[in-house]
């Protein structure tokens, strides 16, 4: 059957369900009986089954141009089913309808990476109709269809991010890295590959409770940096957090390991020479103030877009500022050159301040009373990674 004979035979199944794709919100308006007009094509499912299947230009097409492939479900009365719809081809989307439901029941990532996943009880006899789709248009591949009475774990991940199994079995023989270090490497051609990324692991051995930043440096690709460990839910992960197109990670490991750092690329079949460092944070105390801020004063700066990198992977110029404990106080950063970020540290504060936009359009403006008497940071930096240009620094009395 052609493609416009497979359209006209369901034009009307086929146009109800592309608009349930296009807006997946669980409405009245959204009848049960609309898939289920769909000709079931690839067979039966059962509780305790799994099928494999594959979409393609065989299959029905939506107008928002995803293919449909519908499968009959049939269990017992009254019994709790998950179905879940896994491919490694194309992010999955899955919908269920039948009698008793009610409304139309769809789900994209809900089995993490990828992977859809509904539960329902069975209410009435069947049969059901489970549609596998995908979320792009056109998407082909082989999936499979699986339905349990007992739901299975949830990858731990979300679409689109790396499998932290499969980057902490990464092979680290020979690759480790201390405080202090820093450590030449290369990807090509034959390094491991992770969502077709080309990556290295190190192994990377810490004190528990100390500060760490790991950067990331290379003149021939655009990096991308992972750390995993023990204590990280799945993996941190930075593109451009040391500026330019290098990564940076900061993290305080909460036991001794073991830590994985995993070198890799934004780009798929990248290569060439990278550096990796692990090194203590920027003590701000250690940094040069460029000027001394006081109560009242307003002060002109220039961003050269040079500036060392002070917080949160952001360049920026340190400021010094006396405070009185006590005291309240109102510090903004103004600039018509870029987007301003602004940061208050010192003495007594557990974390330091930040604000992008409190001082309207993209002015920063940070209110804080000073917990203790003594020397504080400002920052003056921007959502911008290299910010350049003039800016004037603000403190006034607020009450």
């Amino acid at each position: 059957m052609s493609e416009p004979q497979r359209l006209s035979s369901l034009a009307v199944a086929v146009t109800a369900a592309a608009t349930l794709m296009a807006n997946p919100s669980p409405v009245a308006a959204q009848s049960p009986s609309v898939l289920s007009l769909l000709p079931v094509q690839s067979g039966t499912l059962q509780v305790g089954s799994e099928q494999t299947g594959t979409l393609s230009a065989a299959d029905h097409i939506s107008t928002s141009e995803a293919y449909l492939d519908a499968w009959e479900l049939t269990g017992p009365m009254g019994s709790s089913v998950t179905v879940d719809l896994r491919s490694d081809a194309f992010d999955s989307y899955l919908y269920v309808v039948g009698p008793g439901l009610g409304e139309t029941l769809f789900d994209d990532d809900g089995a993490g990476a990828c992977h859809a996943r509904i539960q329902f009880t069975i209410l009435e006899d069947g049969p059901y109709r489970v549609v596998a789709s995908s979320v792009s248009p056109r998407a082909t591949g082989t999936y499979t269809l699986s339905v349990h009475d007992i739901a299975p774990g949830a990858l731990s991940y979300g679409c689109g991010e790396p499998d932290p199994e499969e980057l902490t079995s990464l092979p680290t023989e020979g690759r480790e890295l201390m405080m202090g270090e820093t450590a030449n490497g290369s990807l090509d051609f034959l390094s491991a590959t992770s969502q077709g990324r080309p990556v290295e692991a190190w192994t990377l051995r810490v004190v528990p409770g100390e500060p760490l930043v790991v950067v990331q440096e290379s003149d021939a690709f655009d990096s991308y940096l992972y750390v995993l460990g023990p204590d990280i839910q799945g993996a941190l992960a930075d593109d451009d957090g040391a500026g330019e197109l290098n990564s940076r990670i900061e993290f305080t490991p909460g036991t001794g390991g073991p830590y994985t750092v995993v070198v890799s690329a934004l780009g798929e079949g990248s290569s060439g020479a990278y550096t990796v460092s692990v090194e203590a944070p920027l003590d701000l105390a250690s940094v040069p103030a460029v000027g001394t801020l006081t109560l009242g004063s307003e002060m002109i700066g220039l961003m050269a877009g040079d500036e060392p990198i002070v917080m949160d992977g952001r360049r920026g110029q340190v400021w010094s500022l006396e405070g009185v404990a006590g005291q309240r106080v109102a510090i903004e950063l103004r600039s018509d050159a870029f987007d301003a970020f602004l940061y208050v540290a010192g003495p007594g504060l557990v974390d330091h301040y930040s604000d992008d936009d409190s001082a309207g359009d993209l002015d920063a403006r940070i209110t804080l009373t000073f917990p203790e008497s003594g020397s504080y940071r400002v920052i003056a930096s921007a959502l911008d990674p290299t910010p350049s240009g003039p800016y004037t620094l603000t403190v006034s009395p607020e009450e």
